[in-house]
């Protein structure tokens, strides 16, 4: 399986497809966990790109703010972005980003190369779903104002599922579908 995927992915299309989702997504995830922000800092003042650590940040870089959502180290600034680092966020991030493009491209390679449209090529982006979701969990604060403290709750409790089941989704969706890749050409 692993050298189906490695085919599709050394055609120029499917590795551009890759890079590009993958790049989107970890940037959404980050964004949507409030760990990248837009922020205005004064040009006098400020280097275009920055990066601060904080002195503690042995005690935090493990340190869980919620389940897979954990604390900072430090700070990136590139101009008018700042990206706070949080190596487990990160990592959490680049895992599930690899995942969503490798299911992106061998989905969109199914459907251009095999002609498996309709219900077919799409059943490969379900696994995609759960994993876009995930990166909501800052949201939690929101929902309590939106919708009530009670709902909000249980909501919050089967939040810290869907990295996983993310996780486990998009491993079995890639499997399926390099799966099938392989039983077509046969």
């Amino acid at each position: 399986m692993f050298a189906t995927l490695l085919t599709i992915l050394s055609q120029k299309k499917y590795l551009v497809t890759t890079i590009a989702v993958f790049v989107l997504y970890v940037i959404m995830y980050l964004a949507a966990t409030q760990f990248l922000i837009f922020v205005q800092r004064t040009p006098m003042a400020e280097a275009f790109f920055e990066l601060k650590i904080l002195e503690n940040w042995r005690e935090l870089i493990f340190r869980q703010r919620s389940p897979f959502l954990f604390e900072s180290i430090g700070a990136l600034y590139i101009g008018g972005i700042k990206v706070f680092i949080s190596v487990p966020n990160i990592l959490i991030a680049v895992l599930l980003g690899v995942l969503v493009a490798f299911n992106i491209s061998v989905s969109y390679y199914s459907f251009r190369a095999l002609s498996l449209r309709g219900v077919r090529g799409v059943m490969g982006l379900l696994g995609t779903v759960p994993a876009i979701v995930s990166g909501a969990a800052c949201c939690v604060p929101t929902l309590i104002l939106v919708i009530g403290f009670q709902l909000t709750a249980t909501l919050a409790t089967l939040w810290s599922f869907f990295v996983p089941l993310s996780f486990v989704l998009l491993l079995v969706t890639l499997w399926w579908a390099l799966y099938k890749i392989e039983k077509k050409r046969l």
